[in-house]
């Protein structure tokens, strides 16, 4: 059994999980949200950060009622801050008399020298996609398998290092240091798929706040990761646009109103409070919807092309999994799969509880992030453990080095046992 604290940092909010894994189940131990003064519009930035820290540091002081002994974080990427690539790598002239060890494997993935190909990322993720042995493709499993010639394609995951020294920053200043770095989207797609998703063919769509980020899997692995700067407080700025009120109002709207014009009423009316005044009017339901559908059907085809592009017309998913704050809106479901022609579904958090409640769906993130944590095999695959240091702050025991620790005990003791043999000694001349 291990404990884990897993921390997802939003653009309206951060949510901080303690987990513990009990044999095959995940115990969720505490859990927490806090929202921002002000959302963030994109990524964090210098300017931004203060925002961020002072919730953090709210989080983590209720956690401690909680906690005293865990000051190792997970923390997860999403939004332009991540992005994916494909790269083939290879080991020739090998003796096809020898199996293919575990070994040989780790050097086309987590030894690789491409991993440091990368200028401004860290790669988070490297996953491999299939094994090549002497020209016979498609194969998942080489491992006692004989070859000379060994090839993989690999898909590299990487995080812009610049957001990652910032967020250990924030952490180290609230008392934590961070542990794994990992990819919100691709956590997401391991926990929230199940096995026959993962296997024929399945797209997850994560609607945020800020941006959307997708990820494809089929026959268990992820093909495409991607991500689209538009997301739940677009729709809201559409509304508050469209219709000229402030966007509290405008979001108000949001969620009492359909994605789907044919589903309202065409009688139904609300009265619109006019921005910076105190006119009112007033629009049909219709009206309000139409313009969300807009940008829902914007966002999916955006998608999709991205798809036929990247893996052709004949990749296009057979499901459609939703989740985020924005697939909440009524009306993303049909229209995801009207789009796409697939069946779609919302993330079930139907049997996962905290204190006997049901966790939202914006939980389900943060939750994927520890999951991924709990379930990671080092052994075989690639992690990226941030190697900025935390501040030494007073509060953070784990960042005294425990190896002068264990010295200075020593010298203590042998001190303590010269001192006591003097006065024995002493005693006994007497």
């Amino acid at each position: 059994m291990s404990k884990i604290l897993s921390l997802d940092i939003g653009s309206n909010s951060c949510k901080l999980i303690l987990t513990e894994k009990a044999y095959n189940s995940v115990d969720i131990l505490f859990y927490a949200e806090k929202n921002y003064a002000e959302p963030i519009r994109e990524k964090i930035t210098s300017d931004t950060s203060e925002i961020v820290e002072n919730q953090i540091k709210n989080l983590i002081r209720d956690f401690r009622n909680v906690d005293n002994d865990i000051y190792q974080c997970n923390v997860a990427f999403g939004g332009s801050s991540v992005t994916s690539t494909i790269i083939e790598s290879s080991i020739d002239n090998l003796d096809s008399s020898q199996i293919i060890t575990q070994d040989q494997l780790n050097l086309l993935s987590k030894n690789n020298p491409k991993i440091n190909s990368f200028i401004t990322r860290d790669t988070a993720h490297i996953i491999p996609l299939e094994y090549n042995l002497d020209g016979m493709i498609g194969i998942r499993h080489p491992l006692g398998m004989h070859t000379k010639k060994l090839s993989v394609k690999n898909l590299y995951v990487n995080v812009e290092k610049e957001d990652i020294s910032l967020v250990s920053n924030i952490l180290s200043n609230s008392g934590l240091s961070t542990n794994l770095i990992i990819s919100e989207i691709l956590a997401a797609s391991q926990n929230l798929l199940n096995s026959d998703e993962k296997e024929i063919g399945s797209l997850i769509i994560d609607i945020g706040a800020a941006s959307t980020d997708y990820c494809y899997l089929k026959k268990g692995k992820p093909l495409l990761t991607g991500s689209l700067p538009v997301g739940g407080n677009q729709f809201t700025s559409d509304l508050s646009i469209a219709f000229s009120t402030n966007k509290d109002f405008a979001n108000q709207l949001k969620f009492e109103t359909s994605c789907t014009p044919e589903n309202e009423r065409i009688a139904e009316k609300v009265i619109i409070k006019q921005e910076d005044s105190t006119r009112t009017f007033e629009i049909t339901k219709r009206q309000i919807s139409q313009v969300l559908k807009e940008r829902a059907i914007e966002i999916f085809n955006l998608i999709r092309q991205e798809m036929i592009e990247s893996l052709g017309q004949e990749n296009l998913p057979e499901r459609i999994i939703l989740c985020g704050g924005g697939s909440k809106l009524d009306g993303m479901v049909p229209l995801a799969r009207y789009i796409f022609q697939s069946k779609t579904r919302l993330v079930d958090t139907k049997n996962i509880k905290f204190l006997g409640e049901n966790i939202p769906v914006e939980a389900m993130n943060v939750l994927s992030i520890a999951n991924y944590a709990h379930k990671l095999d080092n052994d075989t695959e690639y992690s990226l453990s941030n190697k900025v240091e935390s501040s030494k702050s007073s509060s953070n025991v784990r960042g005294i080095d425990t190896e002068k620790i264990m010295k200075i005990s020593s010298y203590i003791q042998n001190s303590v046992k010269i001192v006591i043999e003097k006065i024995k000694t002493m005693f006994k001349g007497k």
